[in-house]
């Protein structure tokens, strides 16, 4: 029998918790919370193990503070979540974790909402983590964005990126529907 498990942060666990029969229902899976390890243990009712890793996805990315809604976007195939610990680019000084966040963030929210707009992901910032979730070519050049931010690049120059990775990105799409076609 395989056990996969996950865990969240405490303030988390209520919001987790909410959606376990939801979630055990569109995965196929029994979900159980260990008050021991306060982890959540992840049962594939069959042999396919896959909805399980599925179910670990969602499971984080609540705990990540995504919302119910933009979170099951998980369950299928087309998405995919990336997280970055900030300590393994920055190390843990509270002070310095706040002013790169602050820049991934930016003034009232603008270069956050810039990299989402470009990209169609959606960015949750908690703690020292930042959550990436969307389609997964979205999700590469969110990232990388985020770390020229985390790097110290400017801001400007993160934005002539995102508006030279959009356009290679849709010039590869009509390439690639160009040559299905023949």
């Amino acid at each position: 029998m395989i056990i996969l498990f996950v865990t969240v942060e405490d303030e988390k666990l209520e919001n987790v918790k909410k959606i376990i029969n939801k979630l055990e229902e569109l995965t196929d899976t029994k979900i159980e919370y260990n008050e021991v390890t306060k982890a959540f243990n992840i049962i594939p009712k069959g042999q396919n193990s896959y909805d399980a890793f599925k179910a670990i996805s969602v499971i984080r990315a609540i705990g990540l503070g995504f919302s119910e809604d933009i979170a099951f976007k998980l369950l299928s195939d087309e998405y995919t979540i990336e997280v970055i610990d900030l300590k393994n680019y920055v190390g843990s000084d509270p002070n310095t974790l706040r002013r790169v966040k602050g820049r991934v963030i930016g003034e009232k929210g603008k270069s956050k909402k810039i990299i989402q707009e470009y990209t169609g992901v959606y960015i949750s910032i908690y703690e020292h983590y930042i959550g990436i979730l969307g389609v997964y070519d979205q999700v590469k050049i969110a990232r990388s964005a985020i770390e020229l931010l985390i790097y110290g690049k400017e801001h400007s120059t993160i934005y002539k990126f995102l508006e030279k990775a959009e356009r290679e990105l849709i010039s590869s799409k009509v390439s690639s529907l160009t040559r299905k076609k023949l």
